[in-house]
């Protein structure tokens, strides 16, 4: 039996229009995010074993799935678990089996879920290379488990030393996978755009001549 928390759209309510902030940071890198991040809170939270399987870059709100290798089963119901834009985030005890493939990436991606984020193993990636649905693994192997069904879902999970919650905002990219905490969202949305707007004017910088030691004062 899957043990259920709250749902990320539950606990969201009442954040108002940074309760999605997707449309806003849509042209944000997650390097970008992650300055914010540890801007706003002192702390690294990229997830750093994770990487992309397909190059595709993913942005939404956390539901939240822990299991066993074995079990792929509880990544079925995570996907019935979720709402359109969110990201699909799935932490195992190991890599010996795939929880992810391509069946769980076409019925995510038929119901309008932003991505997938497997702290575990995925397979069929070939197939998964094919579809507009962004994945992101920590390793990958041919071979599944059972329909177990006996993990949790949108209860908090740790994963490289980072908590992400129920409802967390995910980004990844092909540098890497950061995790915002939900109840900061809006004061690391405003850090990011500004990190954002910092660089343009470096890069504007460039073309009056000027070198990076001399933009950054370091010189």
């Amino acid at each position: 039996m899957v043990r259920r928390g709250i749902k990320p759209i539950e606990r969201l309510r009442g954040l108002g229009a940074v309760r999605d902030p997707t449309r806003l940071l849509k042209d944000i890198s997650t390097p970008q995010l992650s300055d914010a991040v540890k801007s706003v809170t002192g702390e690294n939270r990229a997830i750093t074993s994770l990487k992309s399987v397909n190059g595709l870059m993913v942005a939404g709100r956390a539901v939240t799935a822990e299991t066993s290798s074995r079990d792929w089963g509880t990544s079925v119901l995570a996907v019935d678990a979720a709402d359109s834009g969110d990201v699909i985030f799935i932490r195992t005890d190991g890599d010996e089996m795939a929880v992810w493939g391509e069946l769980t990436s076409m019925a995510a991606m038929n119901m309008g879920i932003a991505g997938a984020v497997i702290y575990g193993s995925c397979r069929d990636l070939d197939a998964i290379r094919g579809l507009d649905f962004p994945v992101f693994s920590r390793s990958h192997v041919p071979c599944a488990g059972e329909p177990l069904a006996e993990g949790s879902i949108n209860m908090a999970v740790e994963c490289d030393g980072v908590t992400v919650e129920p409802g967390d905002f995910i980004m990844g990219d092909e540098s890497g996978v950061v995790a915002v905490p939900w109840r900061l969202i809006g004061d690391v949305v405003k850090e990011a755009l500004k990190i954002k707007e910092k660089e343009i004017l470096i890069k504007d910088a460039y073309g009056r001549g000027l070198t990076l030691s001399e933009i950054l004062g370091l010189k």
